[in-house]
């Protein structure tokens, strides 16, 4: 569709009519301008104004033509619906703003070194182009005050029928690739890229909130009810669609940290996670403490379901200085509950005053229990402790991440080769 061109002739009349005015101007005034030299001023051909008045006339019928082209191309088609694109190019770019907007509050996701989670329906928005890697605050972590033995003197192992029944073992092959896990807790950080590979395929924050760019960077977030400080949120976070694995309490056997009794996790676990089993979440159970006291929180809980608890595998923790005792208590977990196991957290520190070892040391450490664990089909995933910078009480030579948020030596190892 083109606009309408009624006006065009009239436009054009008009500009011959302002065309023979002009000349007529021209010739009045001529004739009324006083001798030039001494002469009477007459149109004549041996008169010098007269050459100027011919040659105005022409400049003139030149000014009155284009005139009336300029006017007759300003009426030209145009189309009715050329209109600016660029409100499209905005609207996507609000859009986008909007996504790196969404970055929550990050105070208390940590286990080992955060307190709870604040509910995320208090956290306030903060622009993301305030997140700067050089200026970040970091999240500090909360103190541990376990003082419990090596986590490989507990011999218990559960007879009890009210266990979950078995489960398939770990889709994920013996290469191990995938199998890395990222405990963040540093809110929406540009600097997460650095930290995806081949081997980092999962992330979790102790809440229930991913950091903006994790999916798009090729993360699987698994969303977590911490305990009771972020109930509500996750009870409306965590819908059908919204991740495919969902996490339990974060270290209930431990006052310092979620502090549930069993038969009230029983009760969270009824109300919160066996529902998502229906919407095709994949659901873990509580991570408790590697102190001995987490298999008997973890053997009462099962009693006290009853048969209505069901999760698909065991989260498991570990802190410790032994390579062989990190292996039994994998294998322990594993053994008593014929399920596939997630080790959301575990790092070479020991709570017992004992020598905690240099960088060689815990990248020996590393590189033994990954390259086991990547050889066993029942362990999904492990997570490291810790990519952050503030270690708190575990040892910071265990850090994933340089002051700049990049890897540090022990992360690059833990990302590419374990």
């Amino acid at each position: 569709m083109v606009r309408a061109q009624g006006n065009q002739s009239i436009n054009v009349k008009f500009a011959f009519v302002f065309q023979e005015f002009l000349l007529q101007q021209v010739s009045s005034t001529a004739s009324r301008l006083p001798p030039f030299r001494g002469h009477s001023l007459s149109f004549s051909p041996h008169c010098h104004f007269y050459d100027i008045a011919i040659m105005a006339h022409k400049l003139l019928n030149l000014l009155a033509l284009t005139s009336l082209a300029i006017m007759a191309c300003s009426f030209g088609a145009e189309p009715a619906n050329a209109l600016s694109n660029t409100h499209h190019v905005r609207d996507g770019l609000r859009g986008h703003d909007a996504l790196a907007k969404r970055k929550r509050s990050v105070n208390g996701k940590r286990c080992k070194v955060r307190s709870a989670p604040a509910d995320s329906s208090t956290a306030s928005s903060t622009d993301s182009s305030s997140v700067d890697s050089s200026s970040t605050d970091y999240t500090s972590a909360p103190t541990t005050t376990s003082t419990w033995s090596d986590s490989s003197s507990s011999t218990w192992s559960s007879t009890s029928s009210s266990a979950p029944a078995a489960t398939s073992s770990a889709s994920s092959s013996s290469s191990g690739s995938g199998k890395g896990c990222l405990a963040w807790p540093n809110g929406d950080q540009s600097y997460l890229g650095d930290y995806k590979t081949d081997k980092t395929g999962l992330i979790y924050t102790w809440g229930e909130t991913a950091p903006s760019n994790a999916a798009s960077l090729g993360f699987t977030f698994a969303p977590q009810l911490w305990g009771y400080t972020n109930e509500n949120a996750f009870a409306s976070t965590v819908v059908a669609g919204y991740a495919k694995y969902a996490l339990f309490l974060n270290e209930p056997n431990e006052s310092g940290q979620s502090n549930i009794d069993p038969t009230t996790a029983a009760s969270l676990w009824k109300q919160y996670m066996e529902p998502l089993k229906a919407l095709g979440y994949q659901v873990g159970s509580a991570a408790t403490s590697s102190n001995p006291n987490g298999m008997t929180w973890t053997q009462d809980f099962f009693t006290a379901c009853n048969g209505g608890c069901n999760p698909d595998f065991v989260a498991v923790h570990w802190y410790d200085i032994t390579a062989d005792g990190f292996m039994t208590y994998v294998e322990q977990w594993h053994t008593a509950f014929n399920l596939p196991i997630w080790v959301t957290e575990f790092a070479y520190q020991d709570f017992n005053g004992n020598d905690q070892g240099d960088l060689a040391t815990i990248q020996s450490f590393m590189g033994e229990v990954t390259a086991w664990m990547d050889q066993q089909d029942y362990v999904q995933y492990y997570c490291w402790f810790g990519a952050m910078l503030d270690m708190q009480n575990v040892n910071p030579l265990n850090t994933l991440m340089n002051p700049d948020g990049s890897p540090s030596d022990l992360g690059e190892q833990f990302l590419y080769s374990g």
